[in-house]
């Protein structure tokens, strides 16, 4: 049974999220403030900002959450002697079999009770994880970071704009914030002409939404020869976007394309910018690294490695050296919007969106994704589904028109990039099913990929 708080204060609506920024106004505004300003650091004061927060933290786990407390007293190391990046480097990493298994020994005792509230990932590994956030105060401090972005494509969050998520209700409009919410598990041809006759009412100046849900949206408007006009950006987030998408929706919306990666761990969130595609690492937010599959740092260019973060908000329940699943793209080449952020080239997805050849390699999902868009346009959406090494099912909804060409034309594609290393099958399905969370997989990997211990 919903809690007053839960019904007041839910994040999944409108009301909610008004009265987290007046309530925890403090946490909200205190965050944004400091975005405004250390966006401009220089790497130097990045680095002591981030020592001090790491430093912090180690201090604090030791002292309050017992799971860590264990931990430090089995190595025998006690947080001040941790003087270097290097020396932290040698802390286990968290994993999310060890957060299932450890989930009450690492809430920090010096919190009240009430402050805890339950959370759980989307599961897009299979899994859903249980773990705990603080009250009120984690939503406050995701919205002024989410402020700070929006500033970046010159959009305020009380501007009119489309957020396209897994939301129940297939349509919502909450006047307060000029927002219109479509479900992403209602977007068919019907719902869509609909919504776009409300979209064209309220005048959006930005969209929000999976790259797979407003690729649909994008989709029908171009098969229908709709245009919106003065959309100032698209926000994607919630999963991979992939070049051609990104190329797409710049085509279809005529504005900029950004994206977002971040968890609901919030251990690690990064955007692009202004002025490039590549994934802005918000160090105020937490400390990043990329692992390689022997966990040692990768750190030369376009070297790839698991994402592994240590939040800087999460000290209730604390996340440090937490190996996300996801997969990163090293580059250190500086953005020209002057920010001295971290960077990541790309986001390659989950560890698990990879396939398997006949010759055991790894092949990331972001290399096979343009072949079914270079092949055909007839197609409205698809899936990868591979239980066996060297062969993959694509699973296919078919557009009007879809003929024995455009198989054709998707058989060879992959057979000219990949030859006899993967066996490629066909099978036509009528809908690809959404998550718990409305997002769309474009791989379900049956396999035990091994990217990282």
């Amino acid at each position: 049974m919903q809690t007053l708080w839960e019904r007041l204060f839910n994040e999944d609506t409108g009301i909610g999220t008004a009265l987290t920024t007046l309530f925890y106004h403090k946490p909200y505004q205190d965050t944004y403030r400091l975005l405004q300003q250390s966006q401009w650091w220089t790497k130097e004061q990045i680095a002591t900002y981030q020592w001090r927060r790491l430093k912090a933290l180690l201090q604090h786990a030791y002292d309050h959450v017992p799971y860590y407390t264990k931990l430090f007293d089995s190595l025998g190391l006690k947080p001040q002697e941790i003087d270097s990046i290097q020396a932290f480097q040698k802390i286990p990493f968290l994993t999310k079999e060890l957060v299932r298994q450890h989930v009450e020994e690492l809430k920090a005792v010096d919190y009240r009770q009430s402050q805890f509230e339950r959370t759980l990932t989307g599961g897009s590994t299979g899994f859903p994880l249980h773990f705990f956030v603080e009250k009120g105060v984690w939503y406050a401090r995701h919205l002024a970071y989410i402020r700070a972005l929006l500033d970046r494509a010159e959009c305020r969050p009380l501007d009119a704009s489309v957020l396209i998520t897994g939301s129940v209700k297939p349509m919502e409009y909450r006047p307060f914030s000029k927002t219109l919410i479509l479900s992403s598990f209602s977007l068919s041809p019907e719902n869509l002409s609909h919504y776009l006759k409300k979209m064209k009412q309220i005048h959006p100046r930005y969209l929000i939404g999976y790259p797979s849900a407003l690729t649909l949206l994008a989709s029908y408007m171009k098969d229908n020869a709709i245009v919106l006009d003065g959309i100032n950006a698209v926000f994607c987030y919630g999963e991979t976007v992939f070049e051609r998408q990104r190329e797409f929706l710049k085509e279809v919306f005529r504005c900029r394309i950004h994206d977002q990666y971040g968890h609901r761990e919030q251990c690690v969130l990064a955007g692009t910018c202004e002025k490039s595609d590549t994934y802005h690492i918000f160090p105020e937010y937490g400390f990043v690294e990329l692992v390689d599959a022997e966990g040692e740092p990768v750190m030369t260019e376009g070297g790839r490695g698991e994402i592994v973060a240590t939040g800087f908000h999460t000290d209730i329940f604390p996340f440090i050296r937490y190996k996300t699943g996801d997969v990163g793209v090293c580059t250190s080449q500086p953005c020209t919007c002057g920010r001295q952020y971290p960077l990541l080239a790309s986001i390659e997805g989950k560890v698990q969106d990879f396939v398997l050849s006949k010759t055991n390699r790894l092949i990331p999902l972001n290399g096979m994704h343009h072949l079914i868009a270079r092949s055909t346009e007839k197609v409205k959406e698809y899936q990868l589904y591979q239980d066996n090494i060297g062969a993959i099912t694509v699973r296919i909804v078919r557009a009007e028109g879809f003929s024995k060409e455009d198989e054709q034309r998707i058989s060879d594609g992959f057979s000219k990039r990949f030859g006899d290393d993967i066996a490629v099958s066909l099978e036509y399905v009528e809908s690809i099913p959404r998550t718990v969370r409305g997002k769309h997989l474009f791989l379900i990997q049956k396999l035990p990929i091994h990217f990282s211990p």
